[in-house]
């Protein structure tokens, strides 16, 4: 078998994805379900939990430890797990697994013999109660990872969360000691619990989660918190390269500098800055994982979907800018400075790291994708954990500034530009404003606005270094860049206005059932989905639209006759007119996402970060796994 149709079959096995007939997941062909032996139990006592997987008829899943033969051995494969979050008092055995069946599939195009389990699977999860174990209720969560699949293709990966529930009383107290349902547990082997006693204890196979490093593809085991949570730190140190953030980089750096000469005001102020970055990646968390909402799940950005708090935002920033033009030298009310963030205070410096923080959420850096989405497969605390070590890393090179001030020596003094760096990037403070507020319509024109602000700053450089610079070359450096600048502007802010050559089938605010349904339509007819999900306030959709969609080889691609575009707009939709879409296929890595359907694939191949044309072409037209 080529490497290549392997790497495809892979993919359709690894990569989370939909189906096409509304099987986005592998619980549509899978019944699972969770059965305590006792109702009843008394400190010291031992009991099973039953982990029924009811298979529907040619459906089955991979075993606990999957067996690859040599024709598939650059494979991967999603093996079936149990986890359980033993509360306090609990100590869990080793799994007893249900006998696999022998099986046929044709996923190279000739039959193979491979073990699941298939039929009704139960496995069996002993557990003890200390001696200590508190009196009343106790609730045992457990996470079951399956993957299901039938003699040619596989649904999506999914975690199953149950939950079981037995009373503790007292020894003289336990009215009986019944099994419940005990035709479940007739193959259950007792002798485990010797077996613990001696010192046993579960041991589960971990599953992996796949990075990107642009371009460059790695996976780790999920068990390896500790390097997941490094690249998380590279992930939220990498945020300050995005487009969202570059803007306010500079304002922070002339704030340090003019602290310099006072380490005690510099380390105050920086730290605050700091901790106002972590504070809200802290803030995010909890909204990310439903922790505060009552557990309403968001995604990395969804927030900007909110109307006010766009409007929010964009008053903030926009009277930053007012404020770094120097128009709040005329006297305005207090309230209005309160709003605008100061380098000379501790609140001024908190808000700001605040801003930097919210204002990177429109973005995807590298690696931020994968990390969320390993982060969601996590107990809600090692989320928040995940999501402030994001933070520390995008705060990072401020903190490096602040312990070793003589770093701040190195950076390009402002000199006597730096008033006039100060207008400019204020007048692109405004800029960002209007970007934020043009979230508020799908119309294109808001995008001329956004462009004619961004171009004025540019004009101001120019009119500004002639009358502020000393030297001729300073003004000829700036007068080239500013010329640049207004270039770059007219040229991106045209690509933005412009609908393109591409005749996409829109979706706003549409119910995510009429979605599924017009793929399932466009695959019945054997036809390529591409769908494109986007924002407005989502930059890197943009970036990604312009340099792949559009590219000559992704315009080709999606006005073929046998692919359907489709793009869904997130601007401002809720939960059910989109986002649950995303989290399904992405695990909860946000958007931007690129998602390739295809007939006779279960699930769709996709991006959520930057890919190049290259691979939309193979994702369109490589091989696939024959049904």
């Amino acid at each position: 078998m080529s490497r290549l149709g392997l790497l495809i079959l892979t993919l359709g096995l690894v990569i989370p994805g939909h189906s096409a007939m509304a099987q986005f997941g592998s619980s549509t062909k899978v019944d699972v379900s969770a059965i305590a032996q006792r109702t009843e139990a008394a400190p010291g006592e031992q009991f099973a939990i039953a982990v029924v997987l009811d298979h529907a008829k040619g459906w089955h899943t991979q075993t606990n430890d999957p067996k690859v033969p040599d024709e598939l051995k650059d494979l991967d494969p999603v093996p079936t797990q149990i986890q359980v979050e033993a509360p306090r008092g609990l100590k869990v055995g080793p799994i007893q697994w249900p006998n696999s069946e022998t099986l046929t599939v044709l996923w190279i195009g000739k039959p193979l013999s491979l073990e699941f389990f298939a039929g009704k699977a139960i496995a069996f999860v002993p557990v003890q109660l200390a001696s200590g174990v508190p009196m009343g209720n106790l609730t045992i969560p457990l996470k079951i990872s399956i993957q299901a699949c039938d003699e040619s293709q596989c649904l999506m990966p999914e975690d199953v969360t149950r939950d079981v529930t037995i009373t503790v009383k007292p020894l003289t107290d336990v009215a009986s000691r019944d099994v419940v349902n005990p035709q479940v547990f007739d193959a259950f082997d007792p002798s485990v619990f010797s077996r613990m006693n001696a010192g046993a204890v579960a041991s589960v196979q971990p599953a992996t989660s796949g990075f990107d490093f642009v371009g460059y593809k790695f996976s780790l085991r999920r068990d390896q918190t500790l390097l997941i949570l490094l690249i998380a730190l590279a992930a939220g140190f990498l945020l300050n390269l995005t487009p969202c953030v570059l803007p306010v980089i500079p304002i922070k750096i002339l704030s340090l500098q003019q602290q310099a000469g006072n380490p005690g005001k510099l380390a105050l102020f920086g730290s605050v800055y700091c901790v106002g970055i972590v504070a809200t990646f802290l803030v995010l968390g909890l909204l990310i994982f439903g922790i505060v909402t009552g557990g309403q799940k968001q995604d990395w950005g969804q927030v900007f979907t909110s109307r006010w708090f766009t409007i929010v935002m964009a008053a903030i920033v926009g009277l930053m800018g007012l404020g770094m033009i120097g128009l709040f030298t005329v006297r305005l009310p207090q309230s209005v400075y309160m709003l605008n963030p100061s380098h000379d205070t501790v609140l001024g410096n908190f808000l700001l790291g605040v801003l930097t923080a919210v204002l990177s959420t429109p973005c995807t850096g590298p690696l931020l994708g994968a990390t969320i989405a390993w982060a969601a497969t996590q107990p809600a605390w090692m989320g928040l954990v995940t999501f402030v070590v994001m933070g520390i890393g995008m705060a990072l090179p401020y903190a490096l500034l602040i312990a070793f001030p003589r770093l701040i020596d190195i950076l390009p003094k402002a000199g006597p530009g730096g008033e006039l760096l100060k207008q400019v990037l204020g007048i692109l403070m405004l800029a960002v404003a209007a970007f934020l507020l043009s979230n508020l319509t799908s119309e294109k024109w808001p995008w001329f606005v956004v462009g004619g602000v961004a171009a004025v700053g540019g004009l101001w450089a120019i009119i500004g270094g002639w009358r502020m610079l000393r030297t001729i070359g300073a003004k000829t450096a700036v007068t080239v860049c500013a010329l640049v600048w207004i270039g770059a502007t007219v040229w991106t802010t045209r690509a933005l206005a412009s609908e393109g050559p591409i005749t996409w089938t829109r979706f706003v605010n549409v119910p995510e059932t009429d979605i599924r349904k017009q793929i399932a339509r466009a695959l019945d007819s054997g036809k390529t989905v591409v769908v494109d999900f986007t924002a407005k306030w989502c930059t890197n959709c943009h970036v990604i639209e312009r340099n792949v969609l559009l590219s000559e080889v992704g315009v080709g691609l999606l006005s073929s006759a046998d692919v359907v575009p489709m793009k869904i707009d997130l601007t401002s939709a809720d939960e059910a007119q989109g986002w649950g879409l995303v989290r399904e296929i992405s695990g909860g890595g946000g958007i931007p996402l690129v998602a390739i359907f295809r007939p006779g694939m279960e699930r769709p191949i996709f991006f959520n970060s930057f890919f190049k044309p290259s691979d939309l072409e193979s994702a369109v037209r490589g091989p696939v796994p024959p049904v």
